[in-house]
């Protein structure tokens, strides 16, 4: 990655926080008046904040000095603008953060990286005339430079440096700049991807990403969770909250969570839920999870076998949110009903005439399996056909459901088929 000093109009000086810590002030007369002890940036709406003053510490006592009282910053120190120091106690200020307290040693989100890393130390340019926060070192060298003899700190260089406006910080972390931590970068990212970054941090951080996320992208990502976490987190937002990200999950993975939270709390946040989503979802778990019903989703598309394909893709495209996945429109024998008839795999329906009855294109024998059927029978048939979907029928050929490919291989290998999906590259 480019270095921030590389993305900006930066003038030759740089410094990294490490080399400015607990060295000399001096005041205008070239008498040391304290020690630089920390820095304080204002977060706003530039990418590279500015420094906006340092805490400094004379003996036992620490006081705030305005950046507009320092003269020069460098790896020797600070040197003031006067020789009179107004010794005013620090307040921290609305957006206001303090590098060493709040941010050095913390983790972070590298958003361009998609992982969470440790701050070994922090990149300070001179832009515009101005010494502002600039990057994030990760290195090993970041830690040696803090940690070695003072007189070869200069020498450890480091080669893993992340622009500042590719980090986020949280808000626990630094709690007068709540405004400041949105996680839009975090939110951008892949369902995968952001479930990845929240089981890397410990709960309180993972929790505070996925609290900061609309209701669809959080449920995207719960999904992508294991279920136990998964649980932890949505037990641990107040419950109108978790009802509006339940709705928005597929009812067989909201199934999966309510299943392993207390009866109580589960039932109270399905009482919260839309009713048609909470619908959906109470039917599914009156299924024992280790069976096929178990396994099924309730989202799948079933349309009468009368229509034509013109007329279908016509009902498929008034849907506000059509079943994801896709793979079959399912035909019943007439509307209202839930006795299946056939399947059409829904790239047939570009490929023909808009009046072709779709009762042609159907696979009138359509493999499905029974609701008590184990997984391992569901993943066995789902195999043997190279079937990315399978329905669910009771004893008269009523669909139920359907299970989905990847459903099917999570219950049978949970963690080499999580593994292998999180390590999926994805446009």
């Amino acid at each position: 990655m480019t270095s921030s000093a590389e993305s900006l109009t930066v003038e030759r000086k740089r410094l990294y926080l490490s080399q400015v810590l607990d060295k000399s002030i001096i005041d205008g007369d070239g008498e040391r008046v304290a020690r630089v002890r920390d820095l304080v940036v204002r977060f706003g709406s530039d990418p590279h904040p500015p420094i906006s003053g340092l805490l400094a510490r004379q003996g036992r006592r620490t006081f705030f000095l305005e950046w507009s009282q320092v003269a020069e910053l460098s790896h020797t120190g600070v040197r003031l603008a006067t020789f009179i120091v107004n010794l005013q106690p620090f307040e921290r200020r609305d957006s206001e953060a303090l590098l060493r307290r709040d941010i050095l040693d913390k983790q972070v989100i590298d958003i361009d990286g998609r992982r969470v890393v440790r701050v070994s130390d922090l990149e300070l340019a001179l832009v515009d005339g101005d010494y502002r926060l600039v990057g994030v070192d990760v290195s090993a060298q970041g830690m040696l430079r803090r940690l070695g003899p003072a007189a070869f700190s200069g020498r450890f260089e480091s080669r893993h440096l992340i622009d500042w406006e590719d980090i986020e910080s949280f808000a626990i972390d630094v709690p007068m700049v709540r405004l400041r931590v949105p996680h839009a970068g975090v939110a951008a990212l892949h369902p995968v991807e952001i479930a990845r970054i929240i089981e890397s941090l410990p709960y309180r951080h993972g929790h505070e990403v996925l609290d900061a996320l609309a209701p669809g992208v959080a449920a995207d990502a719960v999904q992508e969770l294991p279920p136990d976490d998964a649980a932890n987190h949505l037990a641990g937002f107040d419950r109108a909250r978790a009802a509006d990200i339940l709705d928005e999950m597929d009812p067989d993975e909201a199934a999966d969570i309510l299943a392993d939270l207390p009866e109580e709390h589960a039932e109270a946040l399905l009482a919260l839920m839309e009713p048609d989503e909470s619908a959906d979802v109470r039917e599914l778990l009156a299924y024992a999870e280790d069976s096929a019903a178990g396994l099924m989703t309730t989202d799948y598309l079933a349309l009468p076998r009368s229509l034509t394909v013109g007329e279908g893709l016509a009902r498929l495209r008034a849907l506000d949110d059509p079943p994801r996945p896709l793979y079959h429109i399912y035909l019943v024998e007439a509307e209202g009903s839930n006795q299946l008839v056939g399947a059409v795999p829904l790239l047939d329906l570009v490929l023909v005439d808009p009046a072709t009855p779709l009762v042609e294109l159907s696979r009138f024998e359509v493999k499905s399996v029974h609701p008590d059927d184990s997984p391992r029978e569901v993943a066995h048939t789902m195999g043997a056909y190279n079937l990315p979907d399978l329905p669910v029928l009771d004893e008269r050929g009523n669909l139920l459901g359907i299970v989905l490919v990847d459903d099917a291989l999570d219950a049978m290998y949970p963690d080499l088929w999580r593994h292998r999906m999180s390590e999926r590259p994805h446009g």
